[in-house]
């Protein structure tokens, strides 16, 4: 049994990439809930640890890109990076206006950013990850939670384990996949909670003796990125029992390549322009 595959027996499901990215800021509560509004099957977000232990959903090492930061005066002799950062401190931060502001897809000047929405971006923060999973709880929304890889900070030997005890608390096992580029963090998930699920990150170049590798990892699915994996093997990936599931795709046409490949799900930037595309 799966637990979380379970809700997903069929291929072709479409997962927004740090939530609906394009039309709300990345990683925030809106930008779920934006993903669960436009018909996402699932969302896959970042989850790292601050300097007082609180898991919450952040991409960036550094805080610069989509916090206002920069205006905080108080932190301008510090470095920037979260991991030195309470939770506390990071609350008082802005994390919605700079897309607004920078409009890194071009959604505000085209208009599918509603008006009317952009107070609400404004008061966007970065959430705890208990919240989110509360949420994901309420509305029984799964969730792909990659855990950022933390070497070299104090986090790196806790970060597994918090998130496996936030899980056990939010009662939502279930609800989530546990990914990372750290595949001994993947390790340590399967020693501490063999039920759950995990899949495996690769960029630049897949693994030598890639089946044996992953089976030996013990993954439930592997997470290659899309642009070193042609159709033809997730084709033969799949047909050796191995569930995959590309980031991040922003191509239609590629898309359906890779569900008629077989993919389970495929991870994009633009989840409201491709949930049209239908799961077999």
């Amino acid at each position: 049994m799966n637990l979380f595959f379970d809700q997903f027996p069929e291929t072709g499901y479409i997962c927004a990439h740090r939530g609906a990215l394009s039309i709300a800021p990345e990683n925030t509560m809106m930008a779920m809930e934006q993903a669960r509004r436009c018909g996402a099957d699932l969302f896959e977000t970042d989850v790292q640890v601050t300097a007082d232990g609180e898991l919450v959903l952040f991409h960036d090492t550094a805080l610069e890109r989509t916090t206002d930061i920069a205006e905080h005066s108080e932190f301008s002799d510090r470095s920037w990076n979260l991991a030195d950062f309470a939770a506390a401190e990071l609350a008082t931060l802005d994390a919605g206006s700079w897309f607004l502001q920078g409009d890194p897809f071009g959604t505000v000047a085209a208009g599918e950013v509603a008006e009317e929405l952009f107070s609400e971006i404004r008061n966007q923060k970065i959430p705890l990850l208990r919240d989110v999973l509360e949420e994901c709880r309420n509305y029984s929304f799964p969730l792909n939670l990659e855990i950022k890889d933390q070497t070299g900070t104090a986090a790196d030997r806790l970060i597994v384990g918090k998130v496996i005890d936030c899980l056990r608390e939010t009662e939502t096992e279930n609800l989530v996949l546990i990914s990372s580029f750290n595949h001994n963090y993947l390790r340590q998930v399967k020693h501490l909670n063999s039920s759950l699920s995990i899949a495996a990150l690769v960029e630049d170049h897949h693994p030598e003796n890639l089946l044996e590798y992953l089976r030996n990892l013990e993954v439930d699915a592997y997470h290659p990125d899309q642009k070193i994996t042609p159709p033809e093997q997730v084709r033969d990936l799949v047909a050796a029992g191995m569930r995959v599931n590309l980031w991040t795709v922003n191509n239609p046409d590629q898309a359906k390549d890779f569900i008629a490949a077989g993919a389970t799900f495929i991870c994009t930037d633009w989840p409201q322009r491709m949930v049209g595309l239908s799961h077999s």
